[in-house]
C-alpha cells in the first residue's frame, strides 16, 4: 500500500459551525482513486450564510471606518478653519492695534511740538519782558540818579544863596523849622 496524504480544511468563522467540518481526501497520482465526499446539504447553507455574515460584517466596518475617517476629516477641517479664522481675526487685531498705536503716536508728536513751539514762544516773551523790565529799572535808575543830581545842586544854589544874603535856611535838616 502507498502512503496517502490527507489535508483536512475547516473554516473558521464568527458563526457557530452547525456540522462538524467536512474531511476531504486527496491522494497522490499514483492511486488516482476518486473518493467521494459525503454531499451535505444543510452544511452549504449555514456556510453560505456565514459567509453573508462575514461579508455584510466586512461591509459594515468597512463602512463604519469610512464614516469615521470622514467624521475626522471633517473635524480636523473645522479645526482648521476655526484655527484660520482666529488667526485672521487676532492679525486684524493686531493690524488695528498698531494703527491706532501710530495714530496716536503721531498725535502726540504733534501736540510736544505744538508744546515746544508755545515753549518758545513764551520763553520769547519772558525774554522780552525781562529785557523791558531791565530797561524799565534802567530808566527808574536814572530818573532817580538824574533827581539826585538836581537836588544836589539845588542844595548848593540855596547854599550859596544863603551865604550871598546871609540867611538861614528855613529847614534844617528836614526836620526843624526856623
Amino acid at each position: 500500500m502507498t502512503v496517502e496524504e490527507t489535508n483536512t480544511v475547516e473554516v473558521e468563522s464568527e458563526c457557530p459551525p452547525h456540522d462538524p467540518p467536512v474531511a476531504i481526501a486527496i491522494k497522490t497520482d499514483e492511486e488516482k482513486a476518486i473518493v467521494p465526499v459525503e454531499p451535505r446539504v444543510h452544511a452549504e447553507k449555514p456556510a453560505e450564510v456565514c459567509e453573508e455574515k462575514q461579508k455584510e460584517a466586512f461591509i459594515n466596518r468597512v463602512a463604519m471606518e469610512k464614516k469615521e475617517s470622514l467624521i475626522k476629516a471633517w473635524e480636523e477641517s473645522e479645526k482648521s478653519k476655526s484655527e484660520n479664522k482666529a488667526q485672521q481675526k487676532l492679525s486684524s487685531i493686531k493690524a488695528w492695534e498698531n494703527s491706532k498705536k501710530a495714530e496716536l503716536e503721531a498725535k502726540l508728536k504733534k501736540i510736544e511740538e505744538d508744546l515746544e513751539i508755545k515753549k518758545a514762544k513764551y520763553i520769547e516773551k519772558m525774554k522780552n519782558k525781562v529785557v523791558l523790565v531791565h530797561k524799565t529799572a534802567e530808566e527808574k535808575r536814572a530818573i532817580t540818579e538824574a533827581k539826585c543830581r538836581e537836588d544836589i545842586l539845588k542844595a548848593e544854589e540855596v547854599a550859596t544863596k544863603l551865604r550871598a544874603t546871609g540867611g538861614t535856611p528855613k529847614k534844617l535838616l528836614g526836620w526843624f523849622k526856623s
